[in-house]
């Protein structure tokens, strides 16, 4: 009994030695931290706010909808409005099948959606063409012209354009793999008016 003992004690012990070197060798070191971007953890989180119609997002918010018109019908409208967001916000989705209401961004943009988010615009056109512009110097994007105005357009991890005008703040995300042109169309397709 004791042979059959000590034989489990040793066992045990190496095995905890081999897993926390494991561990230790798995744990990035300081010099490998120093460039790695972390994830927003909201990103990963589901698509906030109430699932509503098109007309009931409308009479939610204080500013005018507005909706590609190379596009079919979403599948999917979302209204995150104040407390829980300082600023009422809108989420469009487009994919090819209806998705659970509790998807994610990841979720959306890795089953072939597109997601259109609409905002006020709480600063002036100027501030607003200076956060894009500090957008492309810190990302490598491009500048653009979305019916007049001045947008960003690019992505490492999902092709974004991103626009505002006086009154709406816009962001039209897809997969990486989806064309930035073709995000870029449908962009455009967006009425001022």
């Amino acid at each position: 009994m004791r042979t059959l003992v000590l034989l489990a004690a040793i066992v045990l012990g190496v095995s905890s030695v081999f897993v926390y070197l494991s561990v230790r060798r798995a744990t990035p070191s300081e010099a490998d931290k120093t460039d790695f971007r972390t994830i927003d953890p909201e990103y990963l989180m589901p698509i906030g706010g109430e699932e509503v119609t098109l007309d009931q997002a409308q009479a939610s918010v204080p500013f005018k909808i507005r909706m590609p018109t190379n596009m079919g019908a979403p599948v999917l409208i979302k209204v995150l409005l104040p407390p829980q967001t300082d600023t009422p916000q809108v989420f469009i989705i487009y994919a090819p099948a209806k998705l659970s209401s509790n998807a994610s961004i990841p979720d959306v943009l890795d089953d072939n959606g597109i997601i259109l988010f609409e905002a006020p615009n709480k600063v002036t056109l100027q501030e607003a063409d200076i956060n894009l512009k500090a957008l492309i110097d810190s990302t490598g994007g491009q500048a653009i012209s979305i019916n007049g105005y001045f947008g960003y357009s690019g992505g490492n991890v999902q092709h974004c354009v991103s626009w505002a005008t006086e009154t709406t703040h816009y962001a039209l995300s897809a997969n990486i793999d989806y064309p930035l042109q073709q995000v870029v169309g449908i962009a455009q397709s967006i009425p001022v008016n």
